[in-house]
């Protein structure tokens, strides 16, 4: 990874994770990879997830813990004009925010641990409340039916791509380009952009 990228700051990773709705599971058994977009909560430093209890996700899972998972938070498609004027397309690119995480999952099988997830997923997701808590006894047939997946975290990167890597000349070319197109994601990007310079504004 570009060391001009990357990002190790704990609090600005957990932000990523934690603003994202999905991310994407991907395994591997018998030489074949799959991947499965899903949603998840962060509780402390791991990811949890939930499924059916046969698909084919918890199928591959038993034969191989093994996983890893990764979040991307889009930002500012940037046309190949904005920071170049020799009319080639290879400077096109996008900025984004992205999180890559490896590590072993466990099933859950507690109840209660079980409905500490679910509460959690549910807090992250419909922060309004306006749902039973999971202890009462409505849920036993449905949390019993659901398995709930614990992966534990044992490498975690991170990457924001916002033009760190430009010079002056293309950096300012980007930013101006993005605040004629003008829309609410590209003036979000220009701000991140000046952000990661270190740029007051």
């Amino acid at each position: 990874m570009n060391p001009n990228f990357e990002i190790k700051d704990k609090t600005l990773i957990y932000n990523v994770l934690d603003k994202a709705e999905y991310g994407t599971l991907a395994l591997c058994v018998e030489n074949k990879p799959y991947a499965v977009p899903l949603n998840f909560v962060r509780i402390e430093n791991d990811i949890y997830f939930h499924g059916a209890l046969k698909n084919k996700k918890m199928k591959i899972l038993e034969q191989n813990p093994l996983v890893s998972f990764s979040v991307v938070e889009n930002y500012a498609l940037i046309d190949s004009d904005f920071s170049s004027t020799d009319g080639l397309a290879c400077p096109a690119t996008q900025f984004f925010k992205s999180v890559s995480i490896e590590g072993v999952v466990e099933v859950l099988e507690s109840r209660e641990v079980k409905s500490k997830v679910f509460e959690a997923l549910m807090q992250k997701l419909q922060p309004k409340g306006g749902y039973k808590p999971f202890s009462d006894s409505e849920y036993d047939a449905a949390i019993k039916a659901t398995a709930v997946v614990k992966m534990e975290v044992e490498k975690l990167t991170c990457k924001f791509k916002f033009g760190q890597n430009l010079n002056e000349k293309r950096f300012e070319m980007i930013v101006l380009h993005l605040l004629e197109r003008g829309t609410q994601i590209d003036r979000k990007t220009v701000r991140l952009m000046k952000a990661q310079r270190g740029v007051k504004f």
